[in-house]
């Protein structure tokens, strides 16, 4: 079983056999350790160890990027090479409502492991950016299907990747700040 330590200054929570002459987070010495008990269940704590959510959620945060790199860049460069950057741009809008919808489904669960409920105030706000995403994530798709990429639909998935975008920041920075809490039980 694993022996936990936290962070008297800033509470960064570790396992005791990884820390080193400074708390990586805050930088302060590693005597600001104190000793810390998870108060979860070894099953709840083994699922959460895991990272199933904080690891699906950069995939869709990869498409993005290339479906916005891929486009923008389409824009200044010639065949042959524009036609793989669209290539790429169209593989990445195919998965990304897929890798969005891994994302909440994983952190919907991840949620229920460690709150024991998923209406927390943090939790119902990140569902509600999520959804917001997942819609922006299918608008992009069924806007290629529908024009493939003509110069306004590029143009507007661009926007739309820009939007999904701060959509993904906002989820990343509340998600990281639940990163080490959990409802004992």
């Amino acid at each position: 079983m694993k022996t936990y330590v936290r962070c008297k200054a800033c509470g960064f929570i570790m396992d005791e056999n990884h820390v080193e002459d400074l708390c990586p987070a805050c930088g302060l010495p590693k005597t600001v350790f104190e000793p810390y008990m998870k108060k979860i269940s070894p099953r709840r704590t083994f699922i959460i160890d895991q990272h199933l959510h904080p690891i699906s959620v950069h995939f869709p945060q990869v498409f993005i990027a290339v479906i916005l790199f891929m486009l923008s860049l389409s824009f200044w460069v010639e065949d042959p090479l524009r036609g793989e950057f669209l290539i790429a741009a169209k593989l990445s809008i195919i998965a990304f409502p897929f890798s969005v919808l891994l994302g909440f489904i994983t952190g919907l669960i991840d949620g229920k492991i460690r709150f024991k409920k998923l209406k927390t105030p943090l939790l119902v706000r990140k569902a509600i950016v999520g959804t917001v995403l997942q819609v922006l994530s299918i608008a992009i798709l069924v806007l290629y299907l529908a024009n493939g990429f003509t110069t306004n639909s590029m143009l507007i998935i661009i926007v739309l990747s820009i939007l999904s975008t701060i959509c993904g920041i906002y989820l990343g920075r509340a998600g990281s700040t639940m990163f080490n809490s959990m409802m004992p039980g």
